[in-house]
């Protein structure tokens, strides 16, 4: 038995690292801004959305720290895709700005369907589930210290950011692609994440 799960585990791990490869790829074919996904990218998708928003709440949306979304900015900054500067109410808030540069610049989502064409839909269905299921298991032995600020931070976002945009981004976040990157359909029923738990509590 151990041996097994061994195994599995091995698998995941050169799933991961096969899912990198094609990521690395359609960087190369497409450019950094193809997968709206991940990275600069993914910063230039919710930029479109919400042409100016804090870096705060950029870092919330994005789901990383802010040192990890400096390194993202100081890069599309450099390039002048954006722009930031200090929120006239507040100085000590720096407000992320999307300029025209940015405003123009292509995104085509990447199709990493064609990757799961071995798979029906009832099998990829079955195999999302035993992902999730083991997603779960990890993240309740990791623990979710960051909840409570989750929650408090999603109250005031919502207010600042426009219930109609709030909810766009939140889907992007959570529920607008699917969980390798690509976005269809199939992924639009999924109701069960964080998001749909906790924002619908705000209502």
């Amino acid at each position: 038995m151990d041996d097994m799960y061994l195994e599995v585990y091995e698998k995941l791990t050169r799933l991961q690292w096969s899912l990198h490869k094609q990521q690395m790829f359609a960087h190369a074919e497409y450019g950094p801004f193809a997968d709206t996904s991940r990275g600069q990218g993914r910063v230039l998708a919710i930029l479109k959305i919400k042409p100016e928003i804090s870096t705060k709440d950029l870092a919330y949306l994005l789901g990383i720290r802010q040192q990890s979304l400096n390194e993202l900015l100081n890069k599309l900054e450099k390039k002048e895709y954006i722009e930031r500067i200090p929120c006239e109410d507040d100085k000590r808030i720096l407000l992320i700005h999307l300029t025209e540069k940015g405003e123009n610049a292509q995104q085509t989502d990447v199709d990493y369907s064609e990757m799961f064409a071995c798979l029906s839909e009832e099998e990829l269905r079955t195999f999302e589930n035993y992902l999730d299921r083991i997603i779960e298991s990890i993240e309740s032995k990791i623990g979710d210290d960051d909840h409570d600020e989750m929650k408090m931070w999603m109250e005031n976002a919502r207010e600042r950011i426009g219930p109609e945009d709030f909810d766009r981004l939140m889907r992007m976040r959570h529920g607008g692609s699917g969980p390798f990157g690509f976005r269809g359909s199939f992924y639009e029923d999924r109701r069960h994440d964080f998001y749909e738990r906790e924002y619908h509590d705000l209502d």
